[in-house]
């Protein structure tokens, strides 16, 4: 079976669960919208619909040739799958902290903080300008450039910069709230960690 099969079975997988609870109380716990036939949030700062009986996925404003990609389409029905109602609670854990992090953390390393700091390490001041974008929040008491994201409803990730010097090259970090434990897989974490770093480094053209 191939990655997009994985991806499409797990799709197929979630939407069937999904379709045997109450999409109200579903979009509660998520910190959704129902309006009576669709659930919508906000992910990366852009509006999704969903809803029974498939729970298709689609960004509200999406035009005619795009797509929802099957990976971003899982992360959000296993977001509204895990959802418990619980909001951020404003506690960082790095992935390796995460239960399952240690294991994977080379490869979370290799897909999201290393882009992070190739891309904004040798350049102060590109992911400052490049963070609102994504309606990153500014947090300099943490990093030398640090912002948090609100990627999904109850969902914060911070990503944070420090500069090099002389003696240090740069480096980049991503942060998660710790209720992202209730909501997501520790596959699903790493997913949504790079997904927020690759979209924030595809918005720097022209900055």
């Amino acid at each position: 079976m191939t990655r997009v099969d994985d991806y499409k079975n797990a799709l197929r997988l979630a939407a069937a669960e999904l379709a045997t609870l109450d999409p109200a109380k579903t979009a509660e716990k998520a910190g959704a919208n129902w309006n009576g036939s669709e659930i919508s949030l906000d992910f990366m700062a852009r509006s999704v619909i969903t809803g029974p009986p498939n729970y298709e996925v689609r960004w509200a404003d999406q035009k005619s040739e795009e797509e929802f990609s099957l990976t971003d389409g899982v992360l959000v029905l296993h977001y509204l799958l895990g959802a418990k109602g619980l909001g951020p609670s404003g506690e960082l854990v790095a992935y390796r902290q995460i239960p399952g992090g240690e294991f994977y953390f080379q490869a979370f390393h290799r897909r999201a903080e290393i882009p992070l700091t190739g891309v904004f390490g040798h350049k102060p001041g590109l992911f400052t300008r490049a963070a609102p974008l994504l309606a990153g929040q500014p947090r300099p008491d943490l990093g030398d450039e640090a912002a948090i994201f609100r990627v999904l409803p109850h969902l914060d990730i911070l990503l944070l910069l420090r500069h090099g010097d002389e003696e240090f090259e740069p480096d980049g970090q991503v942060l998660f709230d710790k209720t992202i434990v209730h909501y997501l897989n520790i596959e699903d974490v790493a997913w949504l960690g790079s997904a927020l770093v690759y979209r924030l480094m595809g918005l720097t053209k022209g900055l």
